[in-house]
């Protein structure tokens, strides 16, 4: 079965990228924008053709390739992107070629003040976009680092601009390497073969596709792909999973590790990789607002479903209304033979055929018409709230018929519209904000600090407060109401789960690690990857943390992370 597990953007597609759109040498830069925070589109004029340019410093989506369409702009320009206006506007693109074989592109603009850098860093949860001027010293960043932040790397304004300091030394680049350093790579390998261990900038995925060629193929296979990378002679693909109907990503050439029904080939490699990134930020987007709707959803569902319980019982209690109806005439019939005191009669059941005893429980304090008529009010009761009971489990019935097919919809719906619709829906039957029970005190939300919100309160073992959401709403009142700028925020590194927030006191710095282990525990323990052996929860500080504009509840996005590994069981 193949992997299906996402195809990164590499160092070798970022390479065809680039290479496909060599023509950008002589560009005039028309227009920047900035539609997403890590994200910017550089519009290039060239060839009397306008191309639009995104480069994303996005932990989960770092990448770099042309789209199809304009972009909207910010409505207020960001810090960044008015130093790109100011200093790249109306440049022309002397070049944009990676340095070596690593995912690091130098992008050289010739201004009137010079030739300034655009250096575009695609590592990850580290990706960043940095202006440098023409004198090598850094003049603006999409991310500041500081040295508390990063001791090897810190990125400040005025300082010289450094490269990442992930590079290993003696690692070859493969776009220089001829067909005879080839052989004797591979004959210096032997049967141990680790592509990685030679080959600069090589990821997992490539070095597996690398592997996969020399044992279908041998040495000349493994030439024949190095001429085609040296050539760009591309073929590119996307690669899309026919069961999930999710596209695994997009290669330059067509994969040895896919059966060929997964690809299917494209234009260029720019074109695969858009079309792949809309649908995996589309499928991103789609998942959070499910998530924030379906524990919503079944809460309504197992409320009203408790609910019905409740009828049911209430139904069966009124079918005992003839009986009631019995009692109270038995103890008109027999009661006058009840000596002083007693607390049970036992009479003969005239309506069964062979007359059986039954015990009926007596007052000892009230008459014996005052016992007859308490049976008798119970009778009518039941009969009058039997009519009532059904009626109201019938509605309750038709409400939870809803709710299951709300929770299916919500389950089985593909694109962020449909679910948009259903949490409209879900909002305007009152099922996302339940009401209290009845008898609830009304002045509770006054009294409590969360406002009724669920929120779990830890102590940490160094005593500083931990709090951890249990639904989106939770989570985003602690984000956007609780959260002050200064505190600590984790959240599992990917995938679905908890906000959890340090109390930090406006001191973070005296946050002790351990208290960071505890709260990222608790973060892991209540993530979609519970289960999992090691989870990566990331931390910030809640000042880096934004919820994006009309996003659904619980969803966020940040900067100036750092991540814990942790331990949720043995190996």
């Amino acid at each position: 079965m193949p992997d299906s597990k996402p195809i990164p953007f590499d160092s070798l597609n970022l390479y065809a990228v680039l290479q496909e759109r060599a023509f950008f040498a002589g560009a005039r830069i028309q227009d920047i924008r900035q539609p997403e925070p890590l994200t910017i589109v550089l519009s290039l004029y060239t060839q009397r053709t306008e191309h639009q340019l995104l480069i994303s410093a996005d932990a989960q989506f770092a990448r770099m390739h042309t789209i199809s369409a304009r972009v909207p702009n910010a409505s207020t320009p960001p810090p960044f992107l008015q130093s790109l206006r100011k200093h790249l506007a109306g440049g022309i693109v002397r070049e944009a070629q990676m340095l070596g074989f690593d995912r690091i592109v130098q992008m050289a603009v010739q201004t009137r003040e010079g030739v300034y850098r655009l250096m575009v860093e695609l590592m990850g949860k580290h990706s960043n976009i940095i202006l440098v001027e023409p004198t090598g010293l850094v003049r603006s960043a999409m991310k500041w680092v500081s040295p508390r932040q990063s001791e090897a790397r810190p990125i400040r304004a005025g300082e010289p601009y450094r490269l990442p300091p992930t590079r290993v030394e003696g690692l070859r680049n493969p776009l220089v390497m001829t067909d005879d350093d080839w052989r004797a790579l591979i004959e210096q390998m032997g049967e141990s073969r680790d592509w990685q261990a030679y080959l600069e900038g090589l990821s997992r995925f490539t070095a597996d596709e690398l592997e996969a060629v020399f044992r279908t193929q041998g040495t000349e296979g493994v030439l024949r792909w190095a001429h085609r990378l040296r050539t760009g002679a591309w073929q590119p693909v996307r690669i899309r999973d026919p069961q999930t109907r999710r596209a695994l990503g997009a290669y330059p050439f067509p994969s040895l590790r896919y059966p060929d029904s997964w690809q299917h080939p494209r234009a260029s490699v720019n074109l695969a990789w858009e079309q792949v990134f809309q649908e995996r930020m589309q499928h991103a987007r789609t998942d959070a607002l499910r998530q924030s709707l379906l524990p919503n959803l079944r809460r309504a569902l197992q409320a009203r479903e408790r609910a019905a319980a409740d009828l049911q019982r209430a139904l069966q209690e009124s079918q005992h209304a003839d009986r009631w109806q019995l009692y109270g005439e038995l103890i008109l019939a027999f009661g006058h033979s009840l000596p002083a005191g007693a607390t049970v009669l036992h009479a003969p059941d005239y309506t069964q055929p062979d007359a059986p005893e039954v015990a009926i429980a007596i007052d000892p304090d009230r008459t014996l018409a005052e016992n007859a008529e308490r049976y008798f009010q119970k009778a009518r009761r039941a009969r009058e709230s039997r009519a009532e009971l059904n009626a109201r489990l019938q509605r309750l019935t038709e409400e939870a018929d809803q709710l299951r097919h709300a929770l299916f919809q919500a389950e089985q719906a593909a694109d962020p519209d449909a679910l948009q619709k259903l949490h409209a829906q879900a909002k305007s039957y009152g099922w996302l904000r339940e009401t209290p029970a009845r008898g609830a005190p009304a002045r509770r939300a006054e009294k409590d600090p969360f406002e009724g919100h669920k929120i779990r309160t830890h102590l940490s073992p160094d005593g500083y407060q931990v709090l951890v959401g249990e639904n989106a709403a939770a989570n985003d009142f602690l984000l956007t109401r609780l959260a002050k700028p200064n505190d600590w925020w984790l959240h599992v590194r990917t995938g679905t789960g908890a906000h959890v927030i340090i109390r930090a006191e406006n001191q973070p710095q005296r946050v002790p690690r351990s208290t960071l282990e505890f709260a990222a525990r608790l973060a892991a323990q209540n993530s979609a990857d519970k289960h999992a052996r090691v989870v990566e929860v990331d931390y910030t500080l809640r000042k880096y943390v934004r919820k994006p504009k009309g996003a659904p509840q619980g969803f966020a996005l940040y900067t100036h992370e750092k991540t814990l590994r942790v331990e949720l069981r043995a190996g």
